[in-house]
């Protein structure tokens, strides 16, 4: 059987009213990437702050790309593993996760 091809998400996110990018740049940094790079699950994580947006682009603060092993396995990690605890109530501070928007993607190969 094939191994299964990692996936990769994109994570567009607004953050709440009245936190700042400053506040999640350091909670990113600090505690999210950390802790969510450590589960063997995740093979990568990159965030960046939007700057400047085009007219009529979706009003987003934040952009996370997450490439997993499989995202129903990550799903379950984050639901459910006890180190993520501190990962959710941070994220959950800065972020409704209800206006969070994830892409899912896979990459096109160079020729």
């Amino acid at each position: 059987m094939p191994e299964q091809a990692p996936e990769v998400a994109v994570n567009l996110i607004p953050l709440r009213d009245p936190a700042r990018i400053e506040d999640f740049k350091r909670f990113s940094a600090e505690v999210d990437q950390p802790i969510c790079l450590a589960q063997d699950v995740v093979l990568g994580f990159d965030a960046f702050a939007v700057t400047r947006r085009d007219e009529g682009a979706p009003s987003v603060d934040i952009v996370e790309v997450m490439t997993v092993r499989s995202w129903n396995e990550w799903v379950d990690v984050r639901d459910n593993m006890a180190a993520m605890e501190e990962v959710t109530s941070g994220f959950e501070e800065l972020i409704d996760p209800a206006t969070v928007r994830t892409l899912f993607a896979t990459p096109i190969g160079r020729r």
